[in-house]
């Protein structure tokens, strides 16, 4: 929304699921997004469809309807839909066609990753039918777009950007300093986040020289048991350091706290944690999957590695923790390539390429 304020007038639309069952034609509200006006919207289900299994996914017509009168409220140029996954391209699309709109589709995250191999297949290829353009975070995803979904719009590539104003330039990292050297990881912690093979690198490394490991963020709450199960059953999980979920503005003080930050992500698009430990001058370890390759050059930024391979992950971190130097000028560049390269201007003139191309005058 900030990007383009300039521009364009953004109204964001949420799509909620209510408990009340007498909401189950829509309830439409206004809502505040950090300043910005906006739309909630609210429906819900019978318990009776659950029980029974004979619900019609009206609540998902619902919300295409109220999409619909917001659009017309509002005068609406275009859709977007931010985040293609379970039911919300085909939500989007419908309403773009019923509204006469032209739609923009952008995939985030594991989007193309861990949602296309279930049953919202069909959903995305109609909702591709109809968008006018397409957005993926990194070339590999361009490419398999291009060549598995076949849309037919034109697919860009618009890789995330760091805000460096978004941190407190006084902030603290709020945690007694160990004694030894700290490797840190930075994100909501879940099996996509390669964090298994993290905890077996510590684990491995902690077993012959003195190492700490800072977990910043919260577990994801369907995985919490095991990944909780899992750090306490290491044999230095006394090492362990987990403050929780920080306030953003001070995660890049967490950051510089480390001797080395990894990254040892399953999949990923193109992580925004990731490009902030680079603007915080880091010495990175990260997988080499998605689109972190077009954000780390490997031995110049950062180190890449199979994450998979514990054993090669543990020697890059552990070649890094004997190397101050290295770890500088990697951080260095690393530094000086965020800077450069993946800032709001880039980011915007991606916006307004996309925007143009999806039909708007802007």
């Amino acid at each position: 929304m900030r990007l383009l304020a300039d521009d364009i007038d953004v109204i964001p639309i949420a799509l909620t699921q209510s408990d009340n069952e007498a909401e189950w034609s829509g309830v439409i509200e206004a809502a505040d997004y950090h300043g910005h006006r906006g739309y909630r919207v609210r429906a819900a289900d019978f318990r009776s469809d659950k029980v029974f299994g004979n619900g019609t996914h009206l609540r998902q017509f619902v919300y295409t309807r109220s999409i619909i009168d917001i659009a017309a409220r509002e005068k609406l140029d275009a859709l977007h839909v931010f985040g293609a996954f379970y039911e919300r391209p085909l939500i989007g699309a419908y309403a773009a066609a019923q509204s006469g709109l032209p739609l923009i589709l952008s995939f985030r995250g594991i989007d193309l990753d861990g949602w296309l191999f279930g049953p919202y297949l069909a959903h995305v290829q109609a909702a591709l039918g109809v968008a006018r353009a397409c957005v993926v975070m990194n070339a590999g995803a361009k490419r398999l777009v291009e060549t598995l979904l076949r849309p037919q719009a034109p697919v860009f590539v618009s890789h995330n950007y760091v805000e460096p104003d978004a941190f407190a330039s006084n902030a603290t990292a709020n945690f007694p300093r160990p004694s030894g050297d700290v490797i840190g990881c930075v994100g909501e912690f879940r099996r996509i986040v390669g964090l298994d093979f993290l905890l077996r690198a510590f684990d491995s490394l902690a077993s012959k020289r003195e190492v700490s490991l800072l977990l910043v963020g919260p577990l994801r709450r369907a995985e919490a048991h095991f990944y909780a199960a899992a750090i306490d059953g290491l044999r230095h999980s006394a090492r362990v350091i987990r403050p929780g979920a920080v306030e953003h503005e001070n995660v890049l003080a967490y950051l510089m706290a480390c001797d080395v930050v990894a990254f040892p992500s399953f999949s990923d698009g193109s992580p925004n944690k990731l490009l902030e430990a680079m603007a915080a001058g880091c010495a990175i370890v990260a997988a080499n999957v998605g689109g972190i390759p077009e954000m780390i050059r490997d031995g110049v930024d950062g180190l890449l590695v199979d994450a998979r391979n514990v054993g090669d992950l543990a020697s890059a971190i552990e070649s890094l923790l004997d190397d101050p130097a290295r770890r500088r000028a990697l951080g260095d560049s690393a530094r000086a390539r965020v800077a450069a390269e993946f800032i709001a201007e880039r980011a915007r003139r991606d916006c307004l390429a996309y925007y143009r191309a999806a039909g708007l005058n802007i």
